[in-house]
């Protein structure tokens, strides 16, 4: 079929001898026939050959229980569109399947139909598959699907069977079959008039060609019956008793308000017969009109096309039927497909003559006869490749007209990476500014002259431009007069970045770390966008560098103070804790380069050592220095005879002068008198610690509520005391600890704490401490350290 691809399986043909039937021979007759023998015998062995090579192919296929076989049985011979149309999608359907053997008959019924052909058949076929077995049988048209009803139960009992091409279907047509599915073939008269309207849209009378014949009156009843749909809308016309010199006659002289239907015509009125292709080319080409049909071989003849009944796809539809039946469905359990397939397909070269562009078709429609030139198969590629060169062509004009800006571009930013350093190294006012004239001179005026240069310091907030903070260099105040470019440099401030406008231009540096910080220029030419770009580029650049210079610094001290502070707690635990019999230790981990956290640990006589955990309300340097300014007065106020309460209360007083920013300390301090092995303590507001018994228990020292330091004057403290048993521990910590924080914002909590101290047993204090710590930074992974931890552990031995 023209427009469908020819890709088909193996066919299985078969071969037959004709019956020999050999009498016995007389000596006198033995050298005449010996001649004879010899003369045949190589057609015979070749004959014989073939019958056992088909033998083989067939034992081999009955051995092979994934191989499928098929037999297509045609109601008309080989050579006939239709049927050639139907055989080539099973083929094509099959095609990639090796497991299906497809064979092929052909009962020639379009050449003779007498009662005498279908006893012939029945007879081949009891002889010729007598020793076949089949998965299913395929039947195209009618004539195959009446005779395998009447004789299949005999020929091929028990076999599924699929039919297709059968017009206009009904149950009695498979009446008494059991194991049965199929494709209905049914015109679609309704969707080729709504396609009639669709493509002549001033369509007024339909020409119905027809014949008289009783396959053309039952066509002509579905026609009217589709017809009545369109009653008001178009006049029809049937020219059916008519010969065909008339019909010509009559579609010469329509007018282009009508379309002409072919349905049947094989006979005229005169009973002169015809073929298809014998009268549709005549037809068509004397027509004034378009003329449209219902079955696909009417394609390619002289009809513009329409809906058809195609045979390929009632053929394909038919072997997916059987495809279902091989993968192990039912037939009977196979609904009949009653939609016909159909198709719409059109013929190229009448689309061409009457003017029917491809966007007027219905989707996904088929159209033959469409040229094989170069230009037409690729002209959609063809106008892609154009737009495209032709874009592309544009953009080498763009990139050719640009390349004097690219190469200032390139230029400016080299100029940038040069500057970065030598800006850096400069000291003075002056060389900065001596520098950066040089510097945006070359960049964006390109050594050419500056009519006016004005450097000022702007000490207020990007985006909030304030006049009374714009000092020019050298200068101690604003200027009092408007001077040229005020404007400018306000709007260069409000937006936050360097700007051109015309013939001037501001360089905004965004840091104050820079002397002379707004620049502004006038130069000798207007300014373009790329002159703004390279002024942006070289001013966020310097800025970043002072600004990460200026960090630089800053992380610097702030690394020193850290080791001064550091350097200011006590690390040396042995030389002290050993008179005293006890074993203590302490850890400070600063959530900032320093911290507010703090811890003492000296002896303030040979029988009392003081312990002390603090934590500063407030974190980095301001929060450093306090903690300094605390552990100072706390080792101050702890004379000999003093106790912790008195200790509390000077602190409190001391720290509450000049304590502009309103810093506080919460402290827990204790004093522990060796003789006695008592514990003498009290409470600045501070986290209650926790004993550890001798057995591992811990427990909450009781502890007094008391306030911060720093904060209430003429605080009155209350000690407490505990006798500690041999083995015993004391743990103290900041809230750095309790509340530190996980990544789904849990906080470590109190009770955590207790099961990790249960779990060390009698460890010595460094192995508490470093094991308390090591477990919040597993807990709070990921999530940094929001506030300073500390820990304290003190062991009576």
């Amino acid at each position: 079929m023209p427009g469908f691809p020819s890709k088909r399986p193996s066919v299985q043909m078969s071969y037959f001898a004709p019956s020999m039937r050999i009498n016995r021979l007389r000596p006198h007759w033995l050298m005449p026939v010996s001649l004879l023998l010899l003369w045949a015998l190589p057609g015979l062995a070749g004959q014989a050959l073939m019958l056992a090579k088909e033998a083989e192919v067939m034992q081999a296929e009955a051995a092979s229980p994934e191989k499928h076989r098929i037999l297509v049985l045609n109601s008309y011979n080989f050579g006939y569109s239709w049927t050639d149309n139907e055989v080539e999608a099973i083929q094509d359907f099959f095609a990639d399947d090796p497991s299906v053997i497809l064979q092929m008959e052909f009962m020639d019924t379009k050449m003779t139909n007498a009662p005498k052909h279908f006893s012939n058949l029945l007879q081949l076929y009891q002889h010729k598959y007598r020793d076949s077995d089949f998965d299913v049988i395929i039947v195209t048209d009618d004539d195959a699907l009446d005779f395998i009803r009447d004789q299949g139960a005999s020929l091929f009992p028990d076999v599924p069977v699929v039919f297709a091409g059968i017009n206009n279907f009904g149950s009695g047509q498979i009446a008494g079959m059991h194991a049965v599915t199929g494709v209905n073939e049914e015109a679609d008269f309704i969707a080729n008039l709504e396609l009639i309207t669709r493509l002549q849209p001033d369509v007024e009378d339909i020409y119905v060609i027809t014949d008289e014949l009783t396959a053309g009156l039952m066509i002509r009843r579905e026609f009217e019956t589709a017809a009545a749909d369109f009653e008001g809308r178009l006049r029809f016309h049937f020219l059916n008793d008519l010969t065909l010199d008339e019909v010509l006659a009559k579609v010469a002289t329509l007018k282009p308000t009508a379309a002409v239907f072919y349905l049947t015509f094989f006979q005229d009125a005169t009973g002169k017969s015809f073929t298809p292709w014998e009268v549709l080319p005549r037809i068509s080409s004397s027509s004034a009109v378009p003329l449209y049909g219902q079955v696909d071989y009417m394609l390619g003849k002289g009809v513009l096309g329409g809906k058809v009944k195609t045979s390929y796809y009632q053929g394909q539809a038919a072997a997916a039927l059987a495809s279902r039946i091989i993968a192990g469905e039912l037939a009977e359990c196979i609904p009949i497909v009653m939609e016909s397939p159909n198709m719409y397909m059109f013929d190229y070269e009448q689309m061409q003559r009457f003017g029917i562009p491809k966007r007027a078709l219905p989707k996904e429609s088929i159209i033959i006869n469409e040229p094989e030139t170069f230009f037409y198969r690729y002209k959609g590629l063809i106008a892609i490749v154009s737009l495209i060169f032709i874009v592309l062509l544009g953009f080498i004009f763009i990139l050719l007209f640009n390349i004097r800006t690219r190469k200032r571009a390139q230029k400016g930013l080299q100029d940038i990476l040069i500057a970065m350093s030598s800006v850096l190294e400069l000291d003075s006012a002056a060389e900065i500014k001596e520098e950066l004239i040089e510097i945006i001179n070359r960049i964006i005026f390109l050594d050419r002259a500056v009519d006016q240069v004005r450097f000022y310091n702007y000490y207020g907030k990007l985006r909030e431009y304030d006049a009374t903070r714009l000092i020019p260099l050298g200068a101690e105040a604003a200027p009092s007069t408007p001077q040229p470019g005020d404007e400018l440099i306000r709007t260069a401030i409000e937006q936050g970045s360097s700007i051109v406008r015309g013939r001037e231009c501001v360089a905004l540096f965004k840091t104050q770390g820079l002397i002379g910080n707004v620049v502004y220029l006038k130069g000798d030419r207007r300014f373009e966008d790329i002159d703004q770009d390279l002024l942006e580029i070289l001013t966020s650049n310097v800025s970043m560098a002072i600004e990460t210079l200026e960090k630089s610094k800053m992380q610097e001290a702030l690394e020193t103070a850290r080791k001064i502070q550091l350097s200011m707690l006590p690390h040396a635990f042995e030389s002290v804790a050993e008179p005293f019999g006890v074993d203590v230790h302490a850890m400070l981990l600063a959530a900032k380069e320093v911290g507010g956290d703090l811890y003492d640990v000296f002896a303030i006589d040979d029988d009392h050592l003081c312990i002390a955990v603090g934590d500063v309300a407030d974190k980095g340097v301001p929060a450093a220095l306090f903690m300094a300014v605390a552990k100072t007065l706390i080792r101050a106020k702890a004379e000999p005879g003093s106790t912790p309460e008195t200790i509390l209360s000077k602190v409190n007083a001391e720290l509450l002068r000049d304590n502009d920013q309103c810093l506080f300390v919460t402290l827990f301090l204790a004093i522990y008198q060796r003789s006695t092995r008592t514990l003498h303590y009290a409470n600045g507001g501070h986290n209650p610690p926790y004993l550890i018994a001798t057995d591992g228990t811990p427990s909450e020292l009781p502890l007094l509520p008391g306030v911060a330091l720093g904060v209430v004057e003429g605080v009155v403290y209350r000690s407490q005391q505990h006798q500690f048993a041999p083995g015993e521990a004391l743990f103290a910590y900041t809230d750095g600890v309790t509340e530190a924080v996980n990544t789904a914002g849990a906080m470590y909590g109190e009770e955590r704490l207790m099961h990790v101290l249960a779990g060390l047993g009698t460890a010595v204090a460094a192995t508490i401490d470093s094991r308390v710590v090591d477990d919040v930074e597993r807990f709070s992974r990921g999530a940094g350290q929001a506030d300073d931890i500390t820990v304290m552990t003190l062991r009576v031995q």
